[in-house]
């Protein structure tokens, strides 16, 4: 009986590893899925007061060019580009550069990217006060999110902070809400999957546009930019 026990033991033991090792494995597989497209959450709607500003309607083309979007793409062989993974976004990922400096451009931004100062972040968009600095092909994903899920699904967007006389961060920020409602137009997404850098990872950014480190009233103020000009360019219907 002893060695029936061990023998019917062993096995039993066998099988609770073998149960073990699948349910670790469908578990994996389920947190590796939650990374792709098709599994993301969309976030609750972000409550603000739409502009009752009268429209102006526009072409998307035209607001592009009121953006004014420069292509000054970061080399094919350099190390982000060559690990980047082909995408379809379906967020756009707002970001400020917590860079000061009065030469802290957007194309200044774009050359350092462009010569390899940032060996471990990317991103597809760089705005100032004066234009859009186009970096990295739509459909190729890069390291700005602070996750997987964040990369792989969403469009990056540097705001300046750049500090000097005559900076104007409205500007900037107007710029840049243009900039996202071309890109919800062109790719057909939702506002409420525009999301500050917190939306991945709870991090402080954009600082400029939170509120104790969480999205607010300065965060709301933004969507109601992107909503307006969004209309305008959509014959004055929201995609909320």
């Amino acid at each position: 009986m002893g060695a029936g026990y061990g023998i019917m033991h062993g096995c039993m033991g066998r099988v609770c590893r073998i149960i073990f090792l699948c349910c670790l494995c469908l578990l994996l597989a389920g947190g590796c899925q939650q990374q792709g497209g098709s599994s993301l959450r969309s976030p609750r709607p972000f409550k603000f007061q739409p502009s009752n500003k009268k429209l102006v309607p526009r072409t998307v083309n035209r607001l592009a060019r009121e953006a004014n979007i420069k292509i000054r793409m970061v080399p094919a062989n350099s190390r982000q580009r060559r690990a980047a993974k082909k995408i379809r976004p379906t967020f756009l990922t707002i970001h400020s550069t917590a860079n000061h400096s009065s030469s802290a451009t957007a194309m200044q931004h774009s050359r350092a990217l462009c010569r390899g100062a940032f060996s471990n972040r990317s991103w597809h968009f760089t705005v100032d006060q004066y234009m859009v600095v186009q970096n990295l092909p739509l459909n190729e994903s890069g390291w700005h999110a602070g996750t997987a899920a964040g990369n792989h699904n969403s469009l990056g967007i540097e705001m300046c902070e750049a500090e000097n006389r005559g900076q104007n961060h409205f500007r900037t920020w107007d710029r840049a809400a243009k900039l996202v409602a071309v890109l919800m137009k062109r790719y057909n997404i939702n506002l409420r999957h525009v999301v500050p850098h917190y939306h991945w990872t709870g991090k402080n950014c954009p600082t400029p546009l939170l509120s104790n480190g969480r999205p607010g009233p300065k965060w709301g103020w933004f969507l109601s930019r992107v909503d307006y000009y969004y209309r305008c360019i959509n014959g004055g219907k929201p995609n909320r």
